[in-house]
């Protein structure tokens, strides 16, 4: 394994990282949307 293909590694490291916690705040978002229709429609 030689230098480049470390910096390789942990640049994927990071970029799973990344695209992990884009991840988790899309399914915040989208669940916070849900209840709130839920709310909304059950308050009609």
């Amino acid at each position: 394994m030689n230098r480049d293909d470390i910096d390789t590694f942990y640049d994927d490291v990071e970029a799973n990282e990344d695209s992990k916690s884009d991840a988790r705040v899309s399914l915040i978002i989208i669940v916070v949307c849900v209840v709130a229709a839920l709310f909304w429609v059950a308050g009609q």
